[in-house]
């Protein structure tokens, strides 16, 4: 049986579970706040409307940590009393619950915030999180922005436009346009250097994503990890250098399954796209 783990069930975690629920390829989803009648009470709404969606995904709420075992991914989302995403020295205390009571052995943890890349690397320098089991899926929002942006220039649909985006957003984030391909053709063949810039400029002013498009993303991730897809996203990820030390968090396209990161993409960078990664990984 499938089992996701959401830490927080605030407007993140309550649609990471929604779009769980909505798609239906998880068994059970486990809402867990210390605000437990607010869990519980989300957890029951998404199962009332199961039905109604064709969905057989069972919803829990739960108050503990604990109840995060024998999960497949563990979600870090925002709890209910901040209203934010976990950040600081709350965010830290949770990963360490989390590591101290072997739930990191088995499970993926997908960071869901937009700006949890901080408490990756810390989770990594202080508490020694296994880099590998560890993600953060918030890139993969801006680049299905970027898609977007690009079937915009290019009168084109969405589906048809392959990219990523690499970097550390807003400021250090670029686009690898020879990597890029609108309906099979480069990207830099069917688009202006013009229009390329301004797709840049555009999506750097539409960082950081809302709610919705991380807990979407973060609950694909999650599907990534039960179902063994192997699919390429977007995220932040901890990149090791040729010479084995460890590099700091940045955005990089994967491929995630049920142990965590599966591979890393090797991607064609132009000049101008090495700088940035070089400023990012000092």
């Amino acid at each position: 049986m499938s089992l996701v783990a959401i830490i927080g069930a605030g407007e993140i975690g309550g649609a990471v579970a929604r779009t769980l629920a909505s798609r239906s390829r998880v068994d059970t989803v486990r809402l867990i706040d210390d605000k437990e009648s607010v869990a519980a009470g989300k957890a029951l709404d998404l199962m009332q409307s199961g039905p109604i969606s064709r969905s057989d995904t069972r919803i829990e709420g739960a108050r503990d940590l604990a109840a995060a075992a024998g999960a497949s991914a563990i979600v870090l989302a925002d709890p209910v009393s901040t209203g934010t995403e976990w950040s600081g020295e709350a965010a830290l205390g949770v990963l360490r619950r989390l590591k101290a009571g072997g739930h990191l052995d088995l499970s993926v943890l997908i960071c869901a915030g937009a700006m949890q890349h901080a408490v990756m690397q810390q989770g990594f320098d202080e508490i020694g999180l296994p880099r590998r089991r560890v993600v953060g899926s918030s890139p993969e929002s801006l680049a299905c922005t970027a898609r977007a942006l690009v079937a915009i220039e290019a009168r084109a649909a969405s589906n048809q436009v392959a990219l990523t985006v690499i970097g550390r957003p807003p400021d250090k984030i670029v686009i690898p346009w020879n990597d890029a391909s609108v309906a099979g053709q480069g990207a830099e063949s069917v688009l202006s250097a013009p229009q390329l810039n301004r797709i840049e400029r555009r999506l750097r002013g539409l960082w950081p994503p809302g709610p919705n498009a991380l807990g979407t993303a973060a609950a694909l991730f999650c599907e990534g990890v039960v179902t063994g897809s192997r699919r390429i996203f977007c995220a932040f990820v901890s990149l090791d250098r040729d010479n084995g030390t460890k590099a700091p968090v940045c955005a990089w396209p994967i491929s995630i399954g049920p142990s965590g990161i599966e591979r890393i993409a090797t991607l064609a960078l132009s000049g101008r796209d090495q700088v940035v990664v070089d400023e990012v990984l000092q």
